[in-house]
């Protein structure tokens, strides 16, 4: 930005120069053409240039040059001082506070030797390159730290991206090692309790069938006690059973929370579900309705809606059961029935159920499904 500003007011005071220099007067000096084409392939050289140090000895000797030029050849060629010695002082005002004062003051020394005719012209000249050289110099330090905001912004980000995949790996490592020991607890109360009985129960079995020719009655007392010991381990299955399944409501509405999250993670949406009422009354078969119905019209917000956020809403009211999506996006004037829409209403009509699309602010998706006695 800085090179592009300082070669355009170049240009266009090397027109000045030639103007003045060659269509002003009467007879031109022959050698302007090259002193003139020797100042455009130095300009060239140093913009090529790479190295600070080798573009620093080419831009004084571009000043000693125009020195040369100016006092011998034509005044005129002072109107391009001040740029270069700005752009000298860019490199020294790097190292030293004082570089851009004393850039200031050697712009000053040309008007010991201008013509009075010249001298207002190249102070007004010399005032402008200046104050815009200025500006321009803040509004590139201001890029320059708003690039280094942006890029410790950008690095904050992939360190946070980075930690939330850590802590996503971590839920994962914690989910599979709560099930792990589930399983463990699990086979262990087996063990303790149930295989211990059944043990019991076979040694038993074991006793009578020897004891049966010869001693019937004790046999039938053993046969007894293995039943006895049998019935007691059924129940203790059972309640093993009863007492480590999770509720329906609890399966229902895990298994809703778990898809609407996955379908924002993928569509790039904010999503939440909430709930309200008794989940305890929706039955298995309602709650896989409720979940396709949902499922449904969440695949139709990420095709249609042009949404930004998408909310799900389950609410066991006093003779329905009410399972509401809506999105914050365009909504629709007419809805028009396809096959998704047509699929919920049959599935959802099976239990005597309806559902309502509505799309005047955002679109709105509600089935509302009949339990109990009405």
């Amino acid at each position: 930005m800085m090179q592009l500003w300082i070669a355009g007011n170049k240009i266009l005071l090397l027109l000045l120069v030639i103007f003045t220099a060659y269509f002003t007067v009467v007879e031109p000096d022959r050698w302007l053409v090259l002193l003139v084409l020797i100042y455009i392939a130095m300009n060239l050289l140093i913009s090529i240039v790479h190295t600070a140090l080798f573009r620093q000895a080419l831009l004084l000797l571009l000043m000693v040059y125009l020195i040369g030029c100016a006092i011998y050849t034509h005044p005129s060629f002072w109107m391009l001082f001040p740029l270069i010695v700005y752009e000298f002082a860019e490199f020294r005002s790097a190292r030293s506070r004082w570089g851009l004062s004393a850039g200031l003051l050697l712009v000053l020394l040309p008007m010991l030797y201008l013509p009075p005719s010249m001298l207002v012209l190249y102070s007004g000249l010399a005032v402008l390159s200046f104050l815009s050289y200025a500006v321009l110099r803040q509004a590139v330090a201001k890029v320059c730290t708003q690039s280094r905001e942006l890029e410790q912004l950008r690095t904050d980000l992939e360190q946070k991206a980075k930690h939330l995949l850590e802590s996503h790996d971590l839920i994962k490592t914690s989910e599979y090692t709560v099930k792990l020991e589930e399983r463990n607890r699990l086979t262990q109360e087996i063990h303790d309790g149930i295989g211990h009985s059944m043990t019991g129960a076979l040694i038993q079995m074991e006793a009578a069938k020897r004891l049966l020719s010869t001693d019937p009655v004790t046999a039938g007392g053993l046969l007894q006690n293995a039943i006895n010991i049998s019935k007691q381990g059924i129940e203790e299955i059972r309640l093993t059973l009863h007492n480590n399944k999770p509720a329906t409501e609890q399966l229902g509405l895990h298994r809703l929370n778990k898809a609407v999250e996955s379908f924002g993670a993928q569509a790039g949406l904010m999503t939440s579900v909430v709930h309200a009422g008794d989940m305890e009354v929706i039955t298995p078969l309602q709650w896989g309705i409720i979940h396709k119905n949902v499922s449904e019209a969440l695949t139709n917000t990420a095709k249609y809606a042009v949404a930004s956020a998408v909310h799900v809403e389950i609410r066991v009211l006093k003779q329905y059961i009410k399972a509401v999506v809506s999105d914050n996006g365009q909504g629709a004037a007419r809805i028009i029935k396809g096959i998704g829409l047509s699929g919920m209403e049959e599935r959802t009509a099976a239990v005597s159920g309806t559902v309502i699309a509505d799309g005047k602010r955002g679109f709105t998706v509600t089935t509302l499904i009949p339990y109990g006695d009405r």
